[in-house]
């Protein structure tokens, strides 16, 4: 029986490491609530109080509640029992997120990570971005799980436990194509300990049917050495 090297998966997200953000985040104050009422739906740093419901190959629900201007936590169950849990705090250089959750692949593989990271958006480096919102996910991630591998021996599938330490970095934007429509895209790469690697990708369209209520078509695509999945589906979310 081979065991291949684990990687981990964020989607979402799911960061270079969390050493630049607790020396960004030592010195810097936080964001004025003025601004968080004037960002997008789509803005990754924006606190506020939401619901949400997507369907893929199956439910989930999400939310994240706010406790004042620059303080949220955040959740997400689905229907087989894949769920992520996290507290954000915002800073006047983007958003520091700690998080929690477990994903489970096609193959059987299960991954479960911890992570602290973040985003930073672009114009807060000085950068003139257009009509273009850019944003640089950066963070570090422990994974550990079981990794479904296939016994020469047995000529069956077996468990086999892995951990992995690891940091991500990416790219996501947001691209308003008028007062309705939004385009999202982004992608995350993944790099760790035992030549762990992986890559994140994603992207659509939101639609917002009032100021409030946005629904999204989306498309995403993960590829680590816990699994691979691809995935197509819809959600809805209401801002309180």
């Amino acid at each position: 029986m081979t065991r291949p090297s684990p990687r981990s998966s964020h989607t979402t997200s799911r960061t270079s490491g969390p050493g630049l953000a607790i020396i960004l985040a030592s010195g810097l104050a936080a964001a004025p609530l003025a601004a968080q009422e004037e960002k997008a739906a789509e803005d990754p740093t924006k606190i506020a109080t939401k619901a949400g419901i997507s369907y893929s190959d199956e439910f989930s629900v999400s939310g994240s509640l706010a406790f004042g201007p620059v303080t949220k936590v955040n959740g997400r169950v689905s229907e087989s029992g894949q769920w992520s849990l996290g507290a954000s705090y915002l800073f006047s250089f983007g958003i520091l997120t700690f998080s929690a959750g477990k994903n489970e692949f096609d193959n059987g593989s299960v991954q479960t990570h911890y992570s602290l990271g973040g985003f930073v958006p672009l114009t807060a480096m000085g950068l003139k971005t257009g009509k273009w919102q850019l944003f640089a996910p950066f963070g570090y991630t422990y994974s550990e799980g079981e990794l479904a591998v296939t016994s020469v021996e047995l000529h069956e599938t077996v468990n086999v436990e892995v951990s992995n330490n690891s940091g991500y970095l990416g790219m996501f934007a947001i691209r308003p194509i008028n007062e309705k429509f939004t385009f999202l895209t982004g992608g995350i790469y993944t790099r760790g300990s035992d030549d762990f690697n992986g890559v994140s990708l994603g992207g659509g369209v939101s639609y917002h049917l009032t100021q409030k209520d946005t629904v999204a078509l989306f498309g995403s695509y993960v590829d680590n050495d816990f699994g691979e999945e691809q995935k197509l589906g819809i959600s809805y979310r209401h801002e309180f």
